[in-house]
C-alpha cells in the first residue's frame, strides 16, 4: 500500500512536469528511476496483465492528478509565484541525481568512461534546442483557437515530452500559440463551465461549450494514443540495445534541463529589475526541500520494491 501512494505521488510529479514550462514529464520520470520500468510494463502490458496494471494504475492516476491540479494552479498563481515552483521541481530532479547515475552505470563492467560523450552530446543538443525555444518564445506568437484537430496535436505534443525525455512541451506549445488556450479547456472542464444544470434536457441542449470541451478532451487523447505506441516501442528497444549509452544521454539532457531552468527563470528575474532578497532566501529552501523529498522518496520506493520481490519469491 505505502508503495501504491508512493507511486501516485510520483505520477502527480510527472503529470505536473508534463506541464510547467522548461520542465518535462519524462526528465522528471527518468530521474525518479520510473522511465524505463514504466516503458517495459506499457510495451510488454499483456504478458503480466496484472503485475503492470498494479504498477501503472497509481502512475496513471497521479499523473492526470497532477496534470489538472497544475493546470489550475498555473491559471491562478504560476503567474506570481513561477520561480518558487521551477525551484520545487528543480530540487526534485537534484536529489535523484545519485540514484540517477547508479542506474545510467547499470551492470557495465569494466564501465567506459566514453559514455560520458553520450552525456555531453545529449546535454549541448538538449540546451541548444531550449535556448532555440526560449529565443523563439520571445516574440509575439498569434494566439490559435484550440480545434479538435490542433486539440490532438497538442496531446500528441504532450506525450512525446513524457516518452522522449527533455522535450519541454510547454516550450512547443507555447511557440504554437496554443499553450493558454489548451490549458484552458482543461480548467475550464474541471469547473464545469458551460455546464447547464437547470433542468436535465438543458445539460444536453444548452451546454454546447461544455460539450465542445469534451470533444477537445476527446481529441486530445485520441493524439496521446496515437503518439504513445510507436514511440514507447522505439524507445524500448533503444534501451535493450543501449542502456548504458541511452542513460547517459538522458543524464546529459537532464543536466541540460536543470541550466535551461536556471537561464529562464535568471531571464525572468533581470526582466523585472530583480527581487527582494528574502525571495532568494525562499527559493533555495524550496530546492532542498525537494531535493530532500526526492532523495527520501527514491529510497522508499527502492526499500518497498526489495520486500515487495521477497514476497513475491516466497509466493
Amino acid at each position: 500500500m505505502k508503495q501504491f501512494w508512493n507511486k501516485i505521488l510520483a505520477g502527480f510529479v510527472i503529470g505536473a512536469g508534463a506541464i510547467l514550462p522548461g520542465l518535462s514529464g519524462g526528465i522528471l520520470a527518468v530521474s525518479m528511476g520510473l522511465y524505463q520500468p514504466a516503458i517495459e510494463a506499457v510495451t510488454g502490458f499483456f504478458k503480466n496483465p496484472k503485475k503492470n496494471l498494479k504498477f501503472l494504475l497509481p502512475l496513471a492516476i497521479g499523473g492526470i492528478i497532477g496534470f489538472l491540479i497544475f493546470m489550475l494552479i498555473i491559471n491562478r498563481f504560476f503567474a506570481d509565484y513561477e520561480t518558487e515552483i521551477i525551484c520545487l521541481f528543480v530540487g526534485l530532479v537534484i536529489g535523484s541525481v545519485s540514484s540517477f547515475l547508479k542506474e545510467a552505470k547499470g551492470d557495465e563492467k569494466p564501465f567506459k568512461k566514453r559514455n560520458w560523450l553520450f552525456a555531453v552530446g545529449g546535454f549541448a543538443v538538449a540546451l541548444a534546442l531550449l535556448l532555440l525555444s526560449m529565443q523563439t518564445g520571445d516574440g509575439a506568437v498569434m494566439s490559435r483557437a484550440v480545434t479538435p484537430l490542433i486539440a490532438a496535436v497538442c496531446g500528441g505534443i504532450v506525450m512525446l515530452g513524457v516518452t522522449l525525455p527533455g522535450i519541454s512541451t510547454s516550450f512547443i506549445l507555447i511557440n504554437m500559440g496554443v499553450y493558454d488556450n489548451f490549458m484552458q479547456v482543461f480548467v475550464d472542464l474541471v469547473k464545469l463551465k458551460g455546464l447547464d444544470f437547470s433542468s436535465f434536457s438543458a445539460i444536453f441542449t444548452n451546454s454546447g461549450y461544455f460539450w465542445h470541451n469534451i470533444l477537445l478532451g476527446l481529441s486530445t487523447l485520441a493524439g496521446i494514443v496515437i503518439v504513445a505506441v510507436p514511440t514507447l516501442l522505439i524507445v524500448k528497444k533503444l534501451l535493450e540495445k543501449f542502456h548504458c549509452q541511452s542513460y547517459f544521454t538522458l543524464f546529459g539532457i537532464l543536466i541540460a534541463m536543470l541550466v535551461g531552468c536556471v537561464i529562464q527563470q535568471t531571464r525572468s528575474i533581470i526582466s523585472i529589475g530583480g527581487l527582494a532578497f528574502y525571495r532568494y532566501i525562499i527559493f533555495a529552501v524550496l530546492i532542498a526541500v525537494g531535493a530532500a523529498c526526492s532523495y527520501i522518496m527514491d529510497r522508499g520506493m527502492r526499500k518497498l520494491e526489495v520486500n515487495e520481490k521477497k514476497e513475491e519469491a516466497l509466493q
